[in-house]
């Protein structure tokens, strides 16, 4: 019996808050992509210089993995919940969030996926303190993925500013 293909595009997920800009890799197969305990994950200042910004993201989706679904134990609901959970205690402790109201209400989100050489990066808007949905495909930032560090991170801030 031959294995059938699983299409697979290295995703990051990118929060940014007015604390700070989080960069992690995500990792699985198709539209089930979560973080991966421990994973990469890099916490840079919202002002941080667009190479930097480059930087951080081609190494998240560097680390970004596929991960076939019928023979790993990653898909577990319980662990990909507590991973986020794991990440949100981690930012709320780091920055001194008091509560997750006050962490999300400023917060954005993008997800960003690098297939071919292609980067895209889709802005989302927030519905309520950690939930967010797609924005319409106009909003949505893309790049090739062989430009420089400096041009991508001017990209992913472009995609940031576009969140709602």
């Amino acid at each position: 019996m031959t294995k059938k293909h699983i299409p697979f595009a290295k995703t990051a997920t990118i929060h940014k808050s007015q604390k700070f800009i989080s960069i992690e890799a995500l990792s699985g197969a198709s539209g089930l992509k979560y973080r991966e305990e421990p994973g990469y994950r890099v916490y840079l200042a919202p002002e941080a210089a667009n190479e930097a910004l480059g930087q951080a993201l081609l190494a998240a989706l560097d680390r970004s993995r596929f991960i076939d679904p019928s023979e790993h134990e990653f898909y577990e609901p319980g662990r990909a919940m507590r991973a986020y959970e794991n990440w949100q205690k981690d930012f709320m402790m780091r920055y001194g969030y008091k509560s997750k109201r006050d962490a999300y209400k400023s917060m954005d989100w993008c997800l960003a996926k690098a297939s071919g050489q292609t980067i895209t990066i889709q802005p989302h808007r927030r519905n309520k303190p950690g939930s967010w949905r797609s924005l319409p495909a106009d909003r949505t930032v893309e790049i090739s993925a062989t430009t420089n560090e400096a041009a991508l991170g001017a990209a992913l801030r472009l995609a940031l500013e576009r969140c709602e």
